[in-house]
């Protein structure tokens, strides 16, 4: 019979190993690789903000809950399209809400436009608010994707809500996996900035 010196020893032995074995194991996993939207390509909305445009100001551009961190998500429509899943040893460096931010005032800027701080529109100033709802890979199949963005916009002048309109724009993926992701929704990015200046500007035209 052991004794009960010896049977804590033993105890005390096997947790140790078990510990050690967990941080092999952790330590044997590659570290995750980091993504971002990459260089601002060249769009239709360049130099599109007119002279007179008011000063646009980015207020705040908002997310839900689940994307307000640097996981790269995607869905399996073709399994479940209601089960958000994401990449482990895939990131981003930045939240998508701040990548979306940071792209958006550079567009402002390469469109033509001025952008103000983040304080309360004052006359001759436009602000603007953008609730991110969905930014992730879609699979429609194992073999082929598109990176979906989904938002709202509000613009809002010295008076109170001027416009308000809802965004959904997809871009095939090249590769069914991370880097084919990345890049669709970088595209997509763009895409759907230029597609939000036309419409800031098709308002301002007929206001």
């Amino acid at each position: 019979m052991m004794k009960p010196r010896h049977l804590f020893f033993s105890s005390l032995l096997a947790a140790c190993c078990l510990f050690l074995s967990g941080c092999a194991l952790q330590s044997s996993q590659p570290p995750a690789t980091l993504y971002d939207l990459g260089p601002s390509s060249s769009m239709p909305s360049d130099r599109l903000l007119p002279d007179d445009m008011p000063t646009l100001v980015v207020f705040r551009v908002n997310a839900s809950d689940w994307l307000n961190n640097t996981k790269m998500y995607y869905r399996l429509a073709h399994v479940n399209d209601q089960q958000t899943r994401f990449y482990t040893l895939s990131r981003w460096n930045e939240s998508p809400p701040k990548q979306f931010r940071d792209r958006l005032k550079s567009r402002i800027v390469s469109a033509g436009g001025e952008i103000g701080g983040a304080r309360a529109p004052r006359a001759g100033q436009l602000r603007l608010i953008v609730n991110i709802e969905d930014f992730s890979q879609y699979f429609t199949d194992d073999s082929h994707s598109e990176g979906r963005i989904a938002l709202r916009v509000s613009v809002l002048g010295k008076d109170g809500l001027v416009a308000q309109k809802s965004f959904l724009h997809a871009v095939a993926a090249s590769t069914p996996d991370a880097p084919g992701g990345t890049k669709a929704l970088s595209v997509a990015t763009d895409e759907v900035i230029a597609e939000i200046l036309l419409w800031i500007v098709e308002n301002y035209k007929k206001g």
